[in-house]
């Protein structure tokens, strides 16, 4: 991966900006892949990176006004979870969603369901 050759200052410097703006792109594939890199730094970074650098940019999109934006935070969690402790999961992850399990879309809270199931496999 690129990000390990070039480091964690420059990514934060350089890059973090615009894989930001991606997870707010609105194209579905775009966000996935945002999410999709985010999960792969945070391999690379280390999880204090990612509860540093990442997690507060996603969990900012739960208040956005489009719901594709709120599942963005969803989708995020589940790839987070691939590679993030079962604490940082407990503490950090399962709170959020406490707050879309209450969105007023039906899309939102469907998901919010499946992530759940999500996070049962993986907290067995």
């Amino acid at each position: 991966m690129l990000a390990k050759h070039l480091g964690e200052q420059f990514f934060n410097d350089k890059l973090n900006s615009f894989c930001q703006a991606w997870m707010k792109d609105s194209i579905f594939s775009v966000r996935e892949a945002a999410l999709k890199n985010y999960r792969d730094l945070t391999k690379v970074f280390g999880e204090a990176w990612a509860l540093k650098h990442f997690l507060p940019h996603l969990f900012a999109l739960q208040t956005e006004i489009s719901y594709l934006h709120r599942l963005t935070v969803l989708f995020g969690l589940q790839f987070l979870s691939e590679v993030a402790s079962m604490d940082t999961l407990k503490r950090q992850l399962m709170p959020m969603l406490g707050t879309l399990h209450k969105d007023p879309v039906a899309n939102v809270r469907l998901n919010v369901a499946r992530t759940l199931v999500f996070y049962q496999d993986k907290i067995k």
